[in-house]
């Protein structure tokens, strides 16, 4: 694999809606600027984040003419606090530019962050996250964000934020639902409609039958209007009929909406933390796909992809194993390949998917195994991001 280009990694900050309100930039090792500039811009991040603020881990005090490689525009600098303390001069060049400026941890001793420092963000795994630690003593002059990073459990999430802090990242999504969630989740009607739906449009089924499933639940019909009249189709009309949606989307894109719906919770509640980490998956593996080119390049393939990775988490959505859930499904046998034992062309992808939720050097290895280069990987964990953010906040 050429080192030449460092591995990213793009990870969501949500607020305590669950709703993803920036994204994390981290490279191995530290982007320069040119690497940065692109990143944002030949490879499309600034545009697939459509104003929302991405946090970029500088690693050290960023060169002075960073605003000429990358947009400062909703872009947060993570800069080490070391870097805070001493770099009052080019702290105010940044934020002259335009950059919002947070520290990477807090200087020692008590001592104040300097006045260009918007906010900061911490360890939960390292810090106290409990209410009245010595951090909160901070007060940053523009009022935030705090960014608790490390929020691997549900537990870590409630903490951090009774202590204060507004926005979290890590993968508390992907643990294990609560108990008394699961079963609920386990045993809901509208899960049930929504798998005999998906069997029915893997079968081929008449569309009567489509519709009259579709009918039998009044969320799953607001929540799949809601999303396809909002999310990435350039439609010139709004869908507000189930037989109108089968006629302008097809069955295909019918079925890639009804896999998101498997995430999506009830009207009015809290978004889904699954909802929009499933349209990643589901993206990106198309995306890598995608990039095989030749014989891959095509729409059953494609759609493979997207499902397969769609499909990924179902067993932590509905707290059940995954063989028993995708069951009733009739997937082609690539696909259950890939679920179940990671075997072949999709199994190789999903492994590289959910490496990268992982560590940069699992992700390494599991690129270098798929063949894939840090350049491709980057530009297609850029295309995959943007659906993801608007399925994040349509669905919300």
């Amino acid at each position: 694999m050429n080192p030449s280009f460092p591995l990213i990694s793009l990870q969501p900050v949500v607020n305590t809606r669950h709703v993803w309100v920036a994204l994390s930039l981290q490279t191995e090792p530290v982007a320069d600027a040119e690497a940065l500039g692109r990143i944002f811009c030949e490879f499309g991040l600034y545009d697939a984040l459509d104003g929302m603020p991405c946090v970029v881990s500088t690693g050290g005090m960023p060169p002075a003419d960073l605003s000429d490689f990358i947009p400062a525009q909703d872009t947060i600098l993570r800069l080490p606090v070391a870097s805070c303390v001493s770099g009052s001069a080019a702290l105010a060049r940044l934020k002259a530019d335009g950059f919002r400026l947070i520290a990477d941890g807090l200087p020692a001793d008590g001592a104040q962050l300097p006045a260009e420092i918007s906010g900061f963000a911490l360890d939960c795994t390292a810090v106290s996250c409990q209410p009245r630690s010595p951090w909160q003593s901070q007060r940053p002059s523009s009022g935030g964000p705090r960014l608790a990073t490390g929020v691997d459990t549900r537990d870590a999430l409630v903490r951090s934020h009774e202590a204060g802090f507004e926005w979290f990242s890590g993968n508390y999504a992907l643990q294990a639902v609560p108990a008394t969630t699961t079963a609920t989740a386990a045993s809901s009607p509208a899960s049930s409609v929504l798998i005999r739906l998906l069997a029915l449009v893997s079968l081929d089924a008449p569309g009567r039958d489509i519709e009259s499933a579709l009918k039998q639940d009044p969320n799953i019909a607001y929540q799949l209007l809601k999303l396809v009249n909002s999310v990435a189709f350039a439609l010139t009309q709004k869908i507000n009929s189930f037989g109108q949606a089968l006629q302008l989307l097809g069955r295909r894109q019918l079925q890639r909406w009804l896999q998101l719906l498997l995430y999506a919770g009830p009207a009015g509640g809290d978004a889904s933390p699954l909802l929009p980490r499933a349209a990643l998956r589901a993206a990106l593996l198309e995306a890598l796909l995608l990039q095989d080119g030749g014989q891959n390049n095509h729409g059953d393939a494609l759609d493979a992809a997207f499902m397969t990775g769609m499909f990924s988490l179902l067993d932590i959505m509905l707290a059940r194993p995954l063989a028993d859930v995708v069951a009733p499904l009739n997937l082609a046998g690539d696909v259950t390949a890939a679920l179940l034992r990671r075997e072949g062309r999709l199994g190789v992808l999903l492994d590289v998917v959910t490496a990268a939720e992982r560590s940069p050097a699992e992700l390494s290895a599991a690129l270098a195994a798929a063949g894939i280069e840090p350049v491709a990987w980057a530009k297609a964990l850029t295309s995959a991001s943007h659906w993801a953010i608007q399925v994040s906040h349509q669905a919300a």
